[in-house]
């Protein structure tokens, strides 16, 4: 009898326990749903570029965008993080054209290598893309160099291209209308000297509008020569130093007697001759000299230096020629005092 109660506890106890592991597991399995739900996670990744896969030796694709957005879907945070990150991800958008011939399709965009974790969505999941039969051709590069990037009074002299031609790729229709190809320059300021830049160029058609289409190499360097306003200004010779003894004046002969003055406007504006001083200390005959053309630092002069013939004027040669001068007076007014005299008597 006593043997009977105790297995009817026994049984009890092991269905009170066996109800208890069920409602667990039952109630387990609903939070472990609802964790997964929960806890699955969701990223963007922004400007993921589209790789296209074409025959580029015969066609030529333009007209789609280049960059897509992927939205991305796991409960993988880390994963998550890496595959939205544009230098850790694995995976990359591609368009196929393989199949597809001339003209503008919408084509289908494809996620490769996206780990199996992660769900993508690309968006827009289509691009519409044109393609063309390729055309190449050699144009030679034209500068535009913008005015209003110098320094007042001062100008473009030349810009040296380097390379002079590249080559176009694009569509044969586009590549007929190419008018120019434009190495432009416009984000300077205040420019008063020669400088370089590398610059990208771009191609346009008559109307100045720019056109759709690779060019290689994508930039060039421009070496522009600026030229600063220039005036031609008169020389002047002024004695300076010492008159030497016995020399009364100075007589000065210049061949070239005007230069040619560069620099800022505001400078040369200032300017109307230029004197040149000749030390006279030790000049006592005529003698022939390069005189340095002296101008503010900040002017170039061409030529820097002018030819000078000083002449120097003897003070006794002067006296000897006045004397001279005096008695010739005194006796042509004495010959006049006979003649008088005669013609009384």
């Amino acid at each position: 009898m006593q043997t009977d109660k105790k297995g009817t506890w026994i049984v009890r106890i092991l269905s009170l326990f066996f109800a208890i592991l069920l409602f667990y597991n039952a109630n387990s399995t609903s939070l472990n749903d609802d964790d997964m739900k929960f806890s699955e996670l969701s990223a963007t990744a922004e400007k993921v570029p589209v790789n296209v896969t074409y025959n580029q030796d015969k066609y030529f694709i333009s007209g789609y965008d280049q960059t897509v957005t992927v939205e991305l879907k796991s409960s993988n945070k880390i994963l998550l993080d890496k595959e939205s990150n544009a230098e850790t991800r694995s995976f990359s958008i591609v368009m196929d054209l393989t199949k597809y011939s001339e003209g503008t399709h919408e084509v289908p965009l494809q996620i490769v290598g996206l780990p199996s974790a992660i769900k993508g969505t690309i968006k827009p999941n289509k691009l519409a893309v044109t393609v063309e039969k390729k055309k190449s051709n050699k144009f030679p590069v034209e500068a535009a160099i913008d005015s209003k990037i110098f320094a007042k009074g001062f100008e473009i002299e030349k810009a040296v291209i380097e390379p002079e031609n590249v080559t176009l790729s694009g569509g044969e229709e586009t590549i007929k209308h190419v008018s120019k190809v434009i190495a432009g320059i416009s984000d300077q300021t205040n420019i008063s000297s020669d400088f370089s830049q590398k610059v990208k160029l771009y191609a346009i058609n008559e109307k100045g509008e720019p056109l759709n289409v690779k060019i290689e190499p994508e930039s060039v360097r421009v070496d522009v020569n600026v030229k600063a306003p220039t005036k031609r200004v008169k020389v002047n010779p002024v004695q300076a130093g010492k008159m030497p003894q016995g020399i009364s004046d100075y007589t000065f002969s210049m061949k070239q007697d005007k230069v040619d003055i560069t620099g800022p406007k505001e400078i040369l504006d200032e300017i109307s001759t230029i004197d040149l001083k000749i030390d006279t200390s030790n000049i006592r005959e005529t003698t022939s000299s390069s005189y340095i053309v002296v101008v503010p630092k900040e002017v170039k002069v061409e030529p820097d230096t002018v030819l000078v013939t000083v002449i120097p004027k003897n003070s006794s040669t002067k006296t000897t020629s006045e004397n001279k001068d005096k008695s010739t007076s005194s006796s042509k007014s004495d010959k006049l005092s006979l003649n008088v005299s005669s013609k009384n008597k």
